[in-house]
């Protein structure tokens, strides 16, 4: 029996010595079947001595268990609500040890388990960026080859959809894992994401830590991402710590040009740069097939295409989203006014709110009925093909548009803001803009008035634009990826002379 030392009264005290709340009539009922206090406190001592990390945690609970001894007598009656709810605390706490504990030895299992020829392609939030592509230009490459190529959702739609084309994936929920899915992802050799780890299964970068890591991220970038998005000490969090600890090691980083690697260099840390471009803008360059339409809002995707070919514009607007007055600055910025001007011109206007903002899109669809929004996390790229023109501020979608040769213009109505509460600009490549920039709506629809002069104004910097940031502009970027997998395997499976090899297999 532990020695319990004399402590003042508590609020958790109070709470849980409730005798002066129960009336005399009524005395409380005994409760059986609890755990006792010297059973929580053997088990508090024992998740302490796990990791300092829960320490704080710990010392509460001490202090809240310490107060349920009673005194030599009488004893007084214990709140059941109230222990049991400390019960289910300490099982949480435990949880989350026992979790942390785990993922530590898989990763060093995964570092020096056998490898074999499978590549795991990580969900991002949506189905439609650089991994689905890569993905879909993989699928038959990897049959010729024999190699697996597994993928890992990120929600259950892309589990249905993987799944419905007959192909290796993973359950979205780990719980569901049998041994032979622990067994592949551990024995994946390569893994490619566009995105930070961060997948909703809790073991899930552990399994794959001893795999070569391939990082096509989500686009070129004029903002300040990676390890240059940092926080202050005071509001720096286990989660953001997490997130910044993703952002390396990777065995190799796609970009699109030779010249960005340094800027890359910045934000991310890889060993190998390959500019052989992204996958996802292979589709601007041709016509989707079937399984490019996978996940994309066909709805809008048809009437862009009808209100084109009746000779209409079709303008694409594409924000990206704010740290700080999230959501509400779209309100702010003149989207009714806009919407309601390129109507009276006959103009469709498409609008597709950044993932992050999405749950205002119900609230804008009421206010400003005369413009169309693109259902949300679905992949946008086959429908900017059907489009006329783009009007965005800060979004990597503007780069990845110039593939197109079409109308770009800019549209900040809250700069100092964004550049002052949301994101520092990383932004010498924007020292000529693609398009003309316009600060306010009525100064938008201005020049949306006249966007076949605005475009032939801006041609020739479109072009040098293209030119600086894609080495390549033929479609095939599927195809490098590919060959870049296939050597990345190769690396994984073949060690250098002189080295004995782990067991392999072929399968």
């Amino acid at each position: 029996m532990h020695s319990i030392p004399t402590r003042p009264a508590s609020p958790m005290r109070e709470q849980l010595h409730s005798s002066d709340t129960a009336t005399p009539e009524r005395p409380m009922p005994q409760i059986r079947d609890t755990p006792s206090v010297p059973d929580l406190l053997s088990r508090i001592e024992a998740t302490e001595a796990l990791g300092d990390q829960i320490s704080q945690a710990i010392d509460q609970l001490v202090d809240a268990v310490l107060n349920l001894q009673p005194p030599a007598a009488p004893a007084p009656q214990v709140d059941p609500a109230a222990l049991a709810g400390l019960e289910r605390r300490m099982q949480a706490l435990e949880q989350q040890v026992n979790l942390g504990q785990a993922c530590q030895e898989l990763t060093r299992t995964s570092q020096f388990h056998p490898k074999e020829r499978s590549v795991v392609f990580v969900g991002t939030t949506y189905f439609g960026c650089n991994i689905k592509y890569a993905w879909l230009a993989f699928r038959e490459r990897a049959r010729q080859e024999g190699i697996t190529a597994w993928f890992l959702p990120q929600t259950g739609q892309q589990e249905q959809a993987v799944t419905a084309l007959g192909e290796a994936c993973f359950p979205l929920n780990h719980n569901d894992w049998s041994t032979a899915h622990v067994h592949a992802a551990l024995s994946a050799a390569v893994v490619v994401t566009c995105d930070h780890l961060l997948n909703p299964n809790p073991y899930a970068a552990a399994l794959l830590a001893g795999a070569r890591h391939v990082q096509l991220w989500h686009g070129i970038s004029i903002k300040e991402i990676g390890l240059r998005n940092l926080a202050p000490l005071r509001q720096m969090s286990a989660r953001f710590a997490r997130v910044l600890s993703t952002c390396g090691p990777y065995t190799r980083l796609v970009g699109t040009s030779a010249g960005q690697e340094s800027e890359w260099r910045r934000w991310f840390g890889f060993e190998r740069y390959a500019p052989i471009g992204y996958p996802r803008n292979d589709v601007l360059l041709r016509e989707p097939d079937a399984a490019d339409l996978l996940n994309v809002d066909i709805e809008i995707y048809q009437l862009a295409r009808k209100t084109r070919a009746a000779g209409q514009r079709v303008v694409l607007y594409a924000p990206t989203f704010r740290d700080a007055r999230r959501g509400t600055w779209l309100l702010e910025s003149g989207l009714e006014q806009l919407a309601q001007g390129l109507a009276k011109r006959g103009d469709l206007l498409i609008v597709n709110v950044h993932p992050v903002e999405s749950p205002l899109i119900p609230q804008l669809a009421v206010a400003i009925p005369t413009a169309r929004f693109v259902t949300p996390r679905t992949d946008l790229y086959p429908l900017m093909r059907e489009t006329s023109l783009l009007v965005t501020d800060y979004s990597s979608v503007m780069f990845d548009y110039l593939l197109l040769d079409r109308p770009i213009v800019l549209f900040r109505p809250d700069h100092q803001d964004y550049v002052t509460r949301s994101r520092q600009l990383f932004d010498a490549k924007l020292d000529e803009h693609p398009g003309p920039l316009a600060t306010s709506a009525q100064a938008l629809l201005e020049v949306l008035r006249q966007p076949d002069a605005q475009s032939c104004k801006f041609a020739a910097t479109r072009a040098s634009m293209r030119q600086r940031l894609f080495d390549h502009t033929d479609g095939r970027a599927g195809e490098r990826l590919g060959q870049l997998l296939l050597d990345e395997l190769e690396a994984a499976l073949c060690p250098p002379s002189g080295v004995t090899p782990c067991p392999m297999s072929s399968s």
